[in-house]
């Protein structure tokens, strides 16, 4: 028997964290099922915002913004 998950004294908790939990504690419920139920609850707690992205989130997000300004320059075009 899986032991319940205590989040009395959390404020948050990793998606892959909590996906691996509740798949352990529903073995007959595919991932996948369990991962849109999870998103689907962050949906209706949050409106959809996200509230906390990992660290490496700004730093792809960075790269991916200086690829575009740098390609928008090359085409003799102003960064809005």
């Amino acid at each position: 028997m899986v032991e319940p998950i205590d989040l009395t004294d959390e404020r948050y908790i990793g998606f892959a964290d909590l996906l691996d939990h509740l798949h352990a504690q529903f073995p007959t419920v595919a991932r996948d099922r369990i991962a849109r139920i999870i998103e689907a609850e962050n949906d209706a707690i949050t409106g959809g915002f996200l509230l906390v992205v990992p660290a490496e989130v700004a730093t792809g997000a960075i790269e991916m913004l200086e690829l575009s300004t740098a390609r928008t320059l090359d085409d003799g075009e102003g960064v809005a």
